[in-house]
């Protein structure tokens, strides 16, 4: 079932180990890209579609899929069991890589000359206490207590005025508007005085996002939507004209898609920064579409230092994606974020699961900005991800051309995978213990990867690999550290994790 255009690079293990199984990693790796051909990410490239939209489940397509999946069950099962025999990232590790949501405000938003919002720097959050954001000059402050005021609050708000919502729980069931734009020099800012103090839950609503120059952060937004296993759809839907929208330092629960962006009349979102956030399931979600972050069309996005885990479905054939960019946009980066595709290690659940993906499951024509989805994302970066526990590949370039995937660490999944065309991509400096994979007529540039089972991930190398150049487009690393002129391969520029880089509180 190998395409004759596929492309497998192996690259060498330079890792010892003191007992090798009879059974490589490497071969569990082959077999599980066999059987999963059928329900994994080659499966997905055959459902092209918008996925908050209805998808077209052709009765064929689906019952090869079946019978796919109850020929290769077992043995997907038990390569997964392997997987993750003995390489649980702790809960102490997680919390030492200093992902998501932080438990103190960031410092204020800042802006570029281009009125792009700019992230925040990890050595601003190591160096200082964290300062509380200032009102823009002129900027009004209104404090709310309930769902209610709230959306009165949002629907009336001007440039630079701050929404401060009181401590306690906010239960909205109807959508929250704006009418109004922020400025670069004046956003309108939504937000918790902490992170933890204000919880929204939502129950049929969400934050429709269709104005620029707002920020949200430091909430705490949970979905109770439906009957058990029935996710809410989105806790923010961004659209159309809401460029340069911020949401950083929160945690959002229990959602199919906790962030969607995409395209409305023609007009694009474009220039988003979502940052230091936390996105997760309680459990596995009876859902077919399940990706926290999923963006459609829009350009320039940069989604940086979250942490994202368990998105697990039910019972779908179709994948799930962690974080993805698709529908023809351009330039976004994906960096510094840590992708858990499952929580504890644990990857035995069915269905499959891709941890950062520039493509999706493609797009239909109408909802690309050219009308026609020539590509699926052009220019894009993925670079100092780690990512972990997938059962399908942890990174993956779909139709997505003039890529760069650098110095990520991808470990116990399928690898870093390119498919379709257009699809090519520079992939340099990674750290995988799974295979490189171009196939479908893709292109790929290999340099200075490194092949590793990462077995003490992330506390260091049983042996570090020797220092190659420094992408000239990575400039720091996961911890946020500058890099010097040469480095490790993978996310870390140096072994330890992060624990010397823990932010000031």
């Amino acid at each position: 079932m190998f395409d004759n255009e596929s492309q497998t690079v192996t690259l060498p293990d330079t890792t010892q180990s003191a007992s090798a199984p009879r059974l490589t990693n490497g071969h569990l790796h082959a077999l599980l890209a066999v059987v999963l051909l059928g329900t994994g990410t080659c499966w997905a490239a055959a459902v092209p579609g918008e996925p908050s939209s209805v998808m077209n489940k052709e009765s064929a397509q689906i019952d090869v899929a079946n019978r796919l999946e109850r020929l290769t069950q077992s043995l997907s099962l038990s390569v997964r069991h392997h997987l993750k025999q003995g390489h649980e990232v702790t809960a102490l590790a997680v919390r030492q890589l200093g992902k998501g949501q932080q438990a103190f405000p960031l410092p204020q938003q800042t802006y570029a000359l281009d009125g792009r919002p700019q992230p925040t720097s990890t050595a601003a959050l190591r160096t200082m206490p964290a300062p509380r954001p200032q009102l823009a000059s002129g900027g009004r402050s209104h404090l709310v207590k309930d769902g209610a005021a709230l959306q009165r609050a949002t629907l009336h708000a001007q440039a630079g005025d701050t929404i401060l919502l009181a401590p306690g729980i906010y239960v909205l069931r109807s959508r929250l508007s704006q009418s109004q734009d922020g400025r670069s020099d004046a956003p309108i800012t939504v937000r918790a005085q902490r992170p933890g103090e204000v919880r929204l839950q939502m129950s049929g609503g969400t934050i429709h996002q269709t104005h620029a120059y707002w920020i949200y952060e430091n909430l705490t937004i949970e979905g109770h939507c439906g009957p058990r296993g029935q996710p809410c759809e989105h806790a923010f839907h961004v659209v159309g004209a809401a460029r340069h929208v911020v949401i950083r330092n929160n945690l959002i629960r229990n959602f199919s898609a906790h962030i969607k962006v995409n395209g409305e009349n023609g007009q694009f979102p474009d220039g988003g920064l979502f940052q230091f956030n936390t996105l997760s399931n309680d459990t596995a979600l009876a859902s077919d579409i399940l990706s926290p972050f999923d963006l459609v069309g829009a350009s320039h996005w940069v989604v940086a230092d979250n942490q994202v885990s368990h998105f697990i479905k039910a019972s779908s054939h179709y994948p799930s994606y962690g974080l993805f960019m698709k529908g023809g946009g351009a330039g976004g980066r994906i960096e510094r974020n840590l992708v858990m595709c499952a929580i504890g290690g644990d990857v035995s659940h069915g269905g499959s699961r891709v941890g950062i993906s520039l493509g999706g499951g493609l797009t239909g024509p109408r909802f690309c900005p050219d009308g026609r989805c020539l590509f699926e994302h052009k220019g894009g970066v993925i670079r100092n991800n780690v990512i972990v526990d997938c059962n399908d590949v942890g990174i993956d370039n779909n139709r997505a051309t003039q890529s760069v995937i650098a110095h990520n660490t991808v470990i116990r999944t399928l690898g870093i995978g390119l498919r379709a065309t257009p699809s090519d991509a520079t992939v340099y400096g990674n750290v995988v213990d799974g295979p490189i994979q171009a196939r479908q007529g893709s292109t790929i540039k290999l340099d200075h990867n490194h092949r590793s089972d990462a077995r003490q991930f992330p506390s260091g190398w049983q042996s570090p690999p020797a220092r190659i150049p420094t992408h000239s487009l990575v400039s720091d690393d996961f911890c946020g550290r500058p890099r010097p002129a040469t480095t490790l391969p993978g996310a870390f520029h140096q072994a330890g994790g992060c624990q010397d880089v823990t932010p000031a509180q």
